[in-house]
Formats: structure tokens, C-alpha cells, sequence
């Protein structure tokens, strides 16, 4: 029923506005004319961050995700991974869902507990102080077709950025030059990312910024959009 609704409304309309091509693109499969699907990212708010954040060195390297927590974002993998390793990190989780007790008690049986922080639900406003705090902000796992809000916000604070490489992600994101791209088909490529990163200040830095000026360029926010839409 729900996919017949979605159809209807989208042949009815004017214009569809799909968050990332690999979306227009199953869009068009479903009878939706192509030339009336635009693709419209995702953006953020740059109101909310207003300049960079300094990120001093530190001897402990914050690992960062916020969001909603379900299992398929892959944040067991991350506990798993920093449990495993003996690089010294801590992670932060700002955000809340179904998939947070589990990862409260992994964290437990894996002897990490003290070095995962769950702050649950966060005022916008505070958005920003928070990624401010990530010394490596983490995308473990996306859909094919999203456009993950989550990676606009990182971008905005000049996060350093691991995050899958595949087509939607690539739509927002380029490997080596704004994020780090791991492989979301190959065992420990995620954590091989974090621990260049981990290793490495001076990349972190240029991907953080490399990253925001891309969110600037592109006009990467809602504001943005907006114009987008009515142009």
C-alpha cells in the first residue's frame, strides 16, 4: 500500500526531489519520469557552526557517532574494533534508539565500558559542542540510497571523516581528499581507516577542513536547498 501511495504521488508531482542520485535513479524505475526527478542532498544549518572548532592534541583520540541507533549503523563494529585494539581511544555516542542497550552491554562483556560514553538524546544547539569533541567522526554503515545527515553536520565541524565507500556516499564524500573511504565488504577496513587516522594529526586536520570547505562550495545547506527547490 505504501509503495502504491508512494508512486501516485510521485508521477502526480510537479517535481520529485530525490537526497542522492542512486534514490532518483529507483525513483525512475517506478514510473516517475527521470527529467522530473532532481537530485537535493541533504544540508545543515551553518548557523550552528559558525567557524571551525580547535582541536588540540590529546593523548586519548575521541572516536565520534551521533544519531539514531539502530543495529544496521554498524556501531557494534566499533566497539568491537576498539575493544580489540590498543590504540588508545574512547568513543562518544550522542543520539538514542533501539540498539543502544545492546551496545551498552557489548561494551560491558568486552571490558570497554569505561571508554564508551553514551550522552542519549542532544539539544540541537548542542550539536555542534559535541562534534566539536570528535577527534575521528564515524559513518560505520549507510543504506544504498540515503543521504545521511549525519556526514553534513560532520563536515560542518571539520570532522575527520571514515565512512563506507559506496555510490551515495561517494555523492557527498571524496576518498583521501574529504574522508577516508573503506570498503563496507571487507573485514577491518573500517578500523584500518581509523587507525591512519588515529596515527596521523596532520590528516586529520586537512580532511576536516577540506571537508568543510566542500560543504561551503557546494552550498551544502538547507538555505541552500531551498533555492535549489524554487529555482
Amino acid at each position: 500500500v505504501a509503495q502504491g501511495v508512494e508512486g501516485s504521488v510521485g508521477r502526480a508531482a510537479d517535481r520529485v526531489l530525490a537526497v542522492t542520485g542512486v534514490l532518483k535513479a529507483e525513483k525512475a524505475q517506478a514510473s516517475v519520469p527521470e527529467t522530473r526527478i532532481e537530485v537535493t542532498p541533504n544540508g545543515v544549518d551553518l548557523g550552528r557552526f559558525p567557524e571551525l572548532p580547535q582541536r588540540s592534541p590529546r593523548k586519548t583520540l575521541t572516536l565520534g557517532f551521533i544519531g539514531f541507533i539502530r543495529r544496521w549503523h554498524g556501531v557494534d563494529s566499533v566497539i568491537r574494533g576498539m575493544a580489540a585494539s590498543e590504540l588508545d581511544l574512547s568513543l562518544t555516542i550522542a543520539g538514542d534508539g533501539p540498539a543502544r542497550a545492546e551496545l551498552e552491554a557489548l561494551a560491558a562483556a568486552l571490558g570497554c565500558a569505561e571508554r564508551v560514553r553514551f550522552l542519549g538524546l542532544a539539544e540541537r544547539d548542542a550539536v555542534a559542542g559535541i562534534l566539536a569533541g570528535f577527534d575521528i567522526a564515524l559513518q560505520p554503515r549507510a543504506v544504498p540510497y540515503a543521504s545521511p545527515l549525519k556526514i553534513f553536520e560532520f563536515m560542518a565541524a571539520g570532522c575527520a571523516i571514515v565512512a563506507p565507500n559506496q555510490p551515495n556516499i561517494r555523492e557527498i564524500l571524496e576518498h583521501e581528499r574529504t574522508a577516508l573511504l573503506f570498503d563496507p565488504e571487507a573485514d577491518g577496513a573500517m578500523w584500518q581507516a581509523i587507525e591512519r587516522l588515529a596515527a596521523d594529526g596532520t590528516l586529520r586536520a586537512r580532511l576536516g577542513r577540506a571537508a568543510r570547505t566542500e560543504l561551503e562550495r557546494r552550498d551544502l545547506t538547507w538555505r541552500g536547498n531551498a533555492s535549489r527547490a524554487v529555482e
